[in-house]
């Protein structure tokens, strides 16, 4: 999904909650990208652990979330074993095949596409609808009308 996005939700969050940006090594910029967002709007309760984790500190720091919002990813099944409330945002990837299992704390936010799942990291289409089509406002509802 794209930086900007995530730091409304998070700007919208931040009463409620400390905010967490998880990432690899290769996802550095774009947290970083977050954090710059974050900056501007005034937040400070914020960490950038973006490749500062071991696999082992990831997981222990995603069982203690009480609200997880992410891209299908490998942090969302560790979630999903902890029954963390998650909010998972699919784009190209199929929902069916690969979203949370047995978390009954899980919520999927996508656009219903006739293009998607294409499972295609660059959009053949070269409009990349399936994540461009999604804003904030659309995660921060699902979180709103959701029982967590």
């Amino acid at each position: 999904w794209y930086p900007k996005e995530f730091a409304k939700v998070a700007y919208d969050l931040s009463n409620q909650y400390d905010i967490i940006i998880f990432g690899g090594t290769k996802e550095k910029d774009i947290a970083r990208d977050i954090e710059k967002y974050l900056v501007d709007y005034g937040i400070n309760n914020y960490h950038n652990l973006a490749g500062k984790t071991s696999i082992t500190e990831l997981i222990n720091q995603i069982s203690n979330l009480d609200l997880f919002i992410t891209g299908d990813s490998g942090p969302m099944h560790i979630a999903a074993a902890f029954q963390v409330p998650t909010v998972t945002i699919f784009g190209p990837t199929n929902y069916k095949e690969t979203s949370q299992w047995m978390n009954k704390n899980s919520i999927i936010v996508k656009k219903n596409l006739g293009c998607q799942p294409c499972m295609k990291r660059n959009c053949p289409l070269m409009h990349h609808n399936c994540m461009t089509l999604i804003k904030a406002k659309d995660v921060l509802k699902a979180i709103k009308t959701s029982n967590f």
